[in-house]
């Protein structure tokens, strides 16, 4: 609750952004909040536990392949879902799959490869529900006046999980490590936790306002064709999907690189410790200084500052660069995705101005982002199995953003004077 009468609150409020937050999105902050502290363990540590179990790298690199092959099914089917049930019903789904998956994982573990399509495929389909019921909500409940701060809060939030969470839970595996056979007892016990956090946050639906559910029928169908008719929407599925093919590689491999080199979750979660450490001060600066008129020139220096420090890479690859590295990326990395999204949000609220018609852009967007992040994973694949060959990988990834920034830039000029269509005009 917001504490007027205390001047120092209200100046830290400032400080962060807080004062221009409404009353509904700071609940649904919150809530989000929970679900980063129980999700954070699949998004990070599965990794590592693919690769502990191989002894390689390739099964994480399949794994996360799968995953965002199956990240557009999950989403298309939640989209039917929260047109019907409604946005909330549809984050209730998500954490409850989410539970599901986590007791799968604690029956399967020593076998979690050969059920690695299985894990896939639940975690497209909880992250679906989960982010579907995000992203109609986003729109609801900021305006463009307050959206990117709103995002930025959210970026700082999720930025202090990934302090906390990583550097407990490795912590945790890693003191295990001796125990059981494998070293598997620590994320026995991380998952079961998991499971606790997750069915304390579900409880916390309750405090969001009812959904309004229209009788509209959705329509992917519907969707993909709006879009590919209007060139302001158009522009921004495409640069998501460039955008998707550095960020879906670059979310686990440098974790992954540094895993090969010394194979300790206590260093993953000193590194993701770091890396938060800098997306918090990333959050924090754009929170103070980003605004529609300057986004891409935020993604620009953002890109431009990654791809030099890319080049560290080649003189030297051991664990403090790699770790150097991380942080870098961290903090400029944010300067990238954090007004890309601004710009997507403020697109989905003035050509969407139903529900139905954000869950189907957002489907869409999906579909756009995760062959994105398939193509990207592909082209670390192919790259030599070598230390260099890494290099030249992310080096491309990070070129390869030039052109999500001038698709950005279109969309974002485009968007300065849009005008949605009324139904007469769509018609003729």
């Amino acid at each position: 609750m917001k504490d007027k009468g205390n001047p120092l609150f209200a100046r830290a409020e400032r400080l962060l952004g807080l004062d221009r937050l409404t009353g509904t999105f700071r609940t649904f902050a919150l809530l989000h909040f929970g679900f980063l502290i129980f999700n954070n363990l699949q998004t990070v540590f599965i990794n590592t536990l693919f690769f502990r179990l191989t002894g390689g790298a390739d099964a994480t690199l399949q794994y996360n392949l799968i995953t965002y092959v199956f990240n557009p099914i999950g989403t298309t089917l939640a989209m039917y879902y929260a047109s019907k049930k409604g946005s909330t019903k549809a984050l209730r789904l998500g954490f409850f799959t989410f539970i599901f998956l986590y007791a799968f994982f604690l029956c399967v573990m020593d076998a979690a490869v050969w059920f690695m399509p299985v894990i896939a495929f639940l975690v497209s389909w909880a992250g679906g529900y989960y982010w579907m019921g995000y992203s109609m909500k986003v729109p609801l409940y900021t305006t463009d006046e307050n959206r990117d701060v709103s995002l930025s809060v959210i970026g700082m939030g999720t930025g202090i999980v990934n302090l906390i969470m990583p550097t407990i839970t490795g912590g945790i595996i890693s003191a295990c490590e001796g125990i059981m056979d494998g070293g598997l007892l620590g994320y026995y016990i991380m998952f079961a936790l998991s499971i606790g956090v997750a069915l304390v946050t579900v409880f916390y639906l309750k405090k969001l306002p009812a959904d309004q559910i229209v009788t509209a029928r959705v329509s992917l169908k519907r969707g993909f064709g709006k879009t590919f008719r209007n060139p302001l929407m158009l522009e921004t599925v495409c640069a998501e999907f460039l955008k998707g093919i550095r960020e879906g590689t670059l979310a686990f491999y440098l974790n992954i690189l540094l895993f090969e080199l010394i194979q300790s979750e206590a260093l993953i979660g000193v590194n993701t410790l770091l890396t938060g450490l800098f997306s918090i001060l990333a959050y924090w600066v754009l929170g103070k200084r980003l605004k529609p008129s300057n986004r891409v020139r935020y993604m620009t220096g953002g890109v431009t500052t990654m791809l030099v420090c890319t080049l560290i890479l080649f003189v030297r690859m051991d664990v403090a660069t790699i770790l150097l590295f991380s942080v870098i990326n961290a903090f400029f990395n944010n300067f990238l995705i954090s007004p890309g999204n601004g710009i997507y949000y403020s697109v989905l609220q003035k050509t969407c101005p139903t529900n139905i018609e954000s869950a189907e852009f957002a489907t869409v967007k999906s579909f756009f982002l995760d062959y994105g992040r398939v193509f990207g994973v592909l082209l670390v694949m192919l790259m030599p199995k070598t230390t260099y060959g890494s290099v030249w990988g992310i080096l491309l990834l990070t070129v390869l953003q030039y052109a999500a920034i001038f698709v950005s830039a279109l969309a974002a000029k485009r968007l300065e004077s849009y005008v949605h269509p009324t139904a007469a005009q769509v018609e003729g």
